[in-house]
């Protein structure tokens, strides 16, 4: 039975009765509620099942450039690190991937790379004078922070190759990049949640 077969199936006209009649035959030899519930409980049944094999196909066909966040929140090499600090949190994002002037990605901060040492390990305030000021930190290159070795995902990636670097790999946020390396959008776990969750015929 094909697809259109099915459909017209469920959604065909159907007889429908008017006012309960307590479960007993409507007179005309006709079938009472229960059993006329029956074949209705089926075809929605059937129905739901349609939508969620559609719905599975569509995500095997679903590529990063269809769910990533664009345009992508970046700062510059040029940046400093009170700027990228501030950018983070305007955007309330906890990754940031820092660029050339092309765009191609050069790194990525978080919010740990950039707070003061001394916040993220207390036991520093016992040097304190081996520790910039913080004001003078703030001043220096975001790129004196960033981290160099940063996993990225190609725009064409399928998604079905993307979930395992979040469900196995323990990552939270991926830059995309197209050829060439410019960052053009990012993907996070919630994204991947979020799609991986969705209901049929509501993407």
């Amino acid at each position: 039975m094909s697809i259109s077969s099915v459909l017209n199936w469920c959604f065909g006209a159907q007889p429908h009765q008017v006012g309960p009649d307590h479960g007993h035959s409507n007179g005309d030899g006709g079938k009472d509620d229960g059993e006329h519930r029956a074949p209705q409980d089926e075809r929605r049944a059937l129905l739901g099942e349609l939508h969620r094999q559609a719905y599975m196909h569509e995500l095997l066909r679903l590529t990063c450039a269809d769910v990533m966040r664009k345009p992508p929140v970046t700062v510059s090499v040029d940046e400093t690190i009170g700027g990228a600090l501030k950018t983070l949190d305007a955007h309330h994002i906890k990754l940031l991937p820092v660029v050339d002037a092309q765009g191609r990605l050069q790194g990525v901060v978080t919010h740990v790379d950039l707070q003061p040492l001394d916040e993220v390990l207390p036991f520093l305030r016992l040097a304190s004078d081996t520790t910039a000021p913080e004001s003078e930190r703030r001043e220096w290159p975001v790129t004196t922070v960033m981290s160099g070795h940063v996993k990225y995902v190609d725009v064409l990636t399928p998604l079905t190759d993307v979930i395992p670097l979040f469900t196995k790999n323990g990552h939270h946020h991926l830059p995309v990049v197209e050829e060439g390396g410019r960052v053009v959008g990012m993907l996070t776990q919630a994204d991947i949640v979020k799609i991986m969750c969705g209901r049929p015929g509501g993407m």
